[in-house]
């Protein structure tokens, strides 16, 4: 009877403490041990009743527990898990956007050189259909140069102009100036043509359009694929032991008192990601200017620093600098001729054909050409589009935390929420129970290496980004000092052509047009049998 007495009493203790647990509710081991053996087939320390979990390390309680030590140790690798895909969930959006446009962009970038190049080449065939195949592979180099350089290749715009005019002079003097070449000479008069400006102001123009848009656009896709690195470095975020800790008791320690259903409190969640997350708040101000910074250089890809503009006006300004050449034939001829040693072929006078009749009014074509600037299949429609979308993501990184926890599931039918220690009521207000200091946060540390570089990999493309946007006086008043303390390329100083040049209206060239544009989208819709090449 003794016996029976002090079983009885072991027994109704153990069920006072379960139903102290949970407001009267027994734990349920039956529905863990199930949820735990789907995840982790074939375990077989899953508890089938409660046990007293003292050797639990994180999700120790008041009374029985569901969990054993190596359940808890398998969750807490589930919770580090849940994290990382939390992280990739989050900022798939933000990736998708980045990773795509810049696929746009440098698909539409490629297609304006192609076009550039294509009508650069129909231009000299036309125009000038003496010079050659030889003038057409200088013009190929020239394109092919501008499109490693947006990739970031070392080379100068300076030196691409300069070696395109280097390589065309030979051809101009000889067949279309009348002027004698051999292969001892050749060399001479490949220089010749910077000291005697056979080619007017024309190339300092193109140095200075194309260094403007070229670098904006080389800039520009270094700031999308440098997004995309960051982007992808926030995915790899790896939670520590603390705050592996804090995720074990925000996600899985519910389970080890029997509980499923109700989600962990909002207040909780946010405590545990401020905790792992904390130095995602460092980063958000570069970020933030990272944003602001892509969008002002994109607002600013006009005029000398639109790639399209500046491209599509190639042909013109090439075709007035070889008509330039052309017009001062006899300064030339005896110019190279008293430099290089030997004498003009007068045979070769009638090498320069009459310039032919324009072609015929192409309505097509001139609706083409006034389409609007404003197009949204233009580049800078593209560009719009693009800085619209990601400035919906300008708090992404101050936001991560309360991302994550918007993902937990909603409350279904019961007022419950896991504080931490205990079930309870979710619309108490400031009734939750607070987790040991320290346990969950540990804002004060430095920031993790994988914030710290995240952060230089803004801070450095944020400089580039405050470099090429400065105003264009200012970027006059640098190249001018650049010019003065250091020659470029060959000799030539920066290839800045301001109004003293007299580069401004040269010929009625003008500035670049407003609103010829390639239909980028017309051309990214056909077939690529069908395109140019």
């Amino acid at each position: 009877m003794a016996a029976s007495s002090v079983h009885s009493a072991l027994l109704l203790c153990a069920l006072f403490q379960l139903s102290s647990l949970l407001g009267g509710q027994v734990p349920n081991c039956q529905e863990v041990r199930a949820v735990f053996q789907s995840l982790h087939p074939g375990s077989k320390w899953v508890p089938e009743t409660p046990v007293s979990g003292a050797d639990l390390q994180v999700c120790q309680s008041k009374g029985p527990s569901c969990c054993s030590k190596k359940m808890e140790e398998r969750y807490q690798v589930a919770a580090r898990s849940n994290m990382e895909s939390g992280l990739q969930a989050v900022g798939a959006q933000l990736k998708r956007l980045i990773i795509q446009n810049a696929a746009i962009f440098q698909e539409a970038f490629d297609l304006v050189l192609r076009h550039g190049r294509n009508s650069t080449l129909a231009m000299l065939k036309l125009e000038f259909p003496g010079l050659g195949a030889g003038a057409q592979s200088s013009v190929g180099q020239l394109f092919l140069d501008m499109s490693l350089y947006i990739l970031g290749s070392d080379s100068t715009v300076d030196h691409m102009v300069a070696a395109l005019y280097g390589r065309l002079f030979p051809l101009v003097h000889r067949r279309l100036l009348g002027g004698g070449v051999s292969a001892a000479t050749e060399e001479c008069v490949r220089g010749a043509w910077k000291d005697s400006g056979a080619f007017g102001v024309y190339p300092k123009l193109m140095m200075t359009r194309l260094s403007r848009s070229l670098l904006a656009t080389r800039v520009f896709l270094q700031a999308l694929n440098l997004g995309i690195e960051v982007v992808n470095t926030t995915d790899h975020l790896r939670p520590g032991r603390d705050c592996s800790r804090a995720l074990l008791r925000l996600w899985y320690c519910p389970h080890c008192q029997g509980v499923l259903g109700p989600p962990a409190c909002r207040g909780l969640c946010q405590t545990v990601m401020h905790g792992c997350l904390g130095g995602a708040a460092e980063v958000q101000p570069h970020w933030r200017s990272y944003i602001d910074g892509l969008g002002k250089l994109a607002g600013g890809m006009r005029g000398e620093q639109d790639m399209e503009a500046v491209v599509l006006r190639l042909p013109s300004m090439i075709k007035l600098a070889v008509k330039h050449a052309v017009n001062a034939r006899s300064r030339l001829t005896a110019l190279v001729s008293g430099t290089c040693g030997h004498t003009p072929q007068r045979a070769s006078r009638s090498a320069a054909p009459p310039p032919p009749a324009p072609p015929p009014d192409d309505p097509a074509a001139r609706d083409a050409q006034s389409s609007s600037s404003d197009s949204d299949e233009t580049l800078a429609g593209l560009r719009r589009e693009f800085m619209s979308n990601l400035k919906g993501f300008s708090s992404f990184y101050s936001g991560l935390g309360d991302a994550l926890c918007s993902r937990e599931p909603a409350p279904t039918n019961h007022s419950l929420c896991w504080n931490g220690q205990e079930m309870t009521d979710r619309f108490s207000g400031p009734g939750l129970k607070r987790l040991q200091p320290g346990s969950e946060s540990r804002s004060s540390k430095s920031p993790e290496p994988v914030i710290s570089q995240i952060i230089d990999k803004l801070k450095h493309i944020n400089q580039l980004l405050r470099l090429v946007t400065v105003s264009e006086k200012r970027w006059r008043a640098r190249s001018r000092a650049a010019g003065a303390n250091e020659e470029g390329e060959e000799g030539f100083e920066s290839g800045d052509c301001d109004d003293e040049d007299e580069c401004t209206g040269v010929s009625g060239l003008g500035p670049p047009p407003r609103r010829k544009r390639l239909r980028i989208f017309a051309e990214r819709k056909r077939g690529p049998s069908q395109r140019e090449m």
